[in-house]
């Protein structure tokens, strides 16, 4: 078993995942990125029939690294956030770290992701929210319950202007239009053949709403889970093409409302999920939550971690200190049992 101390390891090459070519160093760069693609593969818009759903505007390739990126090994070395040996140690050997490039049309992004798969096993897409704390780390402490109770597979990933992911700092305008693109392209390169659940803040969340408004079939039959989903642009062909694919695609969501100054309940988003709770809608579930007493955005002790975020925090690591209890929700939920 991989030790939990492996910090001070030197830095070792990073291997592609795709290409047979000898191995070569890769950092990605925050900016617009100037890569060259040496052995792409199209995205499909439905894992069940990938190879009739290719489309050729949107390409990755997919390279995995040698080792634990020095951000994830620096986190998970953090016995503050991380108290349960066993934990860590199931993190160290079993996370592994990955750099996506993807293209749609003629712009590049790259992302950066932490992920555990298994063949056969159901697959949850975990995705952040905006702000400068926001990155890949602020949901792992699920992957450990999930793959010990319920044998989940998760990825984890830094949104693009986010974390290690190329893009302007903290900016979604420079690739909200690409957003469901970039998703399906990120579920495409670890080449899963079967629809998946997400788990998703604030802007993950609305970035998941307007790729099912696109591409339904990644996520048929399953559960997900949004927080704080704030959304004007649906990007919907015709009005309630959100709801009619939800029902179609037999996809059911559970929004979690916690109000405060920018997550209101006056906003575009919470009015329309309101609006399907009152009228009995079954495919989505509201839950108002007291922001007095709720735990889902109680945070451990933030770590200092390298390069992690951008702006302010760049160096700081923040972490979701999830109950038992809420845990057991997202069980739930990805089970279909709520």
């Amino acid at each position: 078993m991989t030790s939990p101390t492996r910090s001070s390891e030197t830095k070792k090459k990073i291997t592609r995942h795709v290409s047979k070519s000898p191995e070569r160093k890769y950092s990605p760069s925050r900016l617009q990125p100037n890569l060259l693609f040496e052995s792409k593969e199209s995205a499909y818009s439905d894992p069940m029939d990938s190879s009739r759903s290719l489309m050729q505007n949107v390409v990755f390739e997919r390279r995995d690294r040698g080792s634990l990126s020095p951000q994830a090994t620096e986190l998970f070395n953090s016995q503050t956030t991380f108290e349960d040996a066993a934990e860590r140690s199931w993190l160290f050997e079993n996370i592994r770290s990955t750099t996506i490039l993807i293209k749609v049309d003629q712009v590049v992004f790259t992302i950066n992701g932490n992920y555990a798969l298994r063949e056969n096993q159901p697959c949850v897409l975990f995705l952040h929210g905006f702000g400068s704390t926001r990155n890949w780390a602020n949901w792992i402490k699920l992957a450990y319950p999930l793959s010990q109770r319920n044998r989940y597979s998760v990825i984890f990933v830094d949104l693009p202007g986010f974390g290690q992911s190329s893009g302007r700092s903290l900016d979604q305008t420079s690739w909200k239009r690409y957003g469901p693109e970039i998703l399906i392209a990120i579920l495409s390169s670890f080449h899963i053949r079967h629809s998946v659940s997400v788990v998703a803040q604030c802007g993950g969340a609305a970035t998941t709403v307007r790729t099912i408004s696109r591409y339904p079939q990644w996520f048929r039959g399953r559960g997900l889970i949004f927080s704080n989903s704030v959304i004007g642009d649906f990007f919907e062909s015709k009005i309630g093409g959100f709801e009619a694919n939800l029902t179609k695609y037999n996809i059911h969501i559970v929004v979690y409302w916690i109000p405060d100054q920018d997550h209101t309940k006056s906003c575009v988003a919470y009015k329309r999920w309101n609006k399907l709770r009152l009228s009995g809608f079954r495919n989505l579930q509201l839950v108002d939550l007291d922001p007095a007493t709720q735990t889902m955005k109680l945070f451990y002790p933030v770590i200092r971690v390298v390069d992690i975020s951008r702006g302010s925090s760049k160096n700081e690591a923040y972490v979701y200190k999830l109950s038992d209890a809420f845990i057991q929700q997202v069980i739930d939920i990805l089970d279909r049992k709520s």
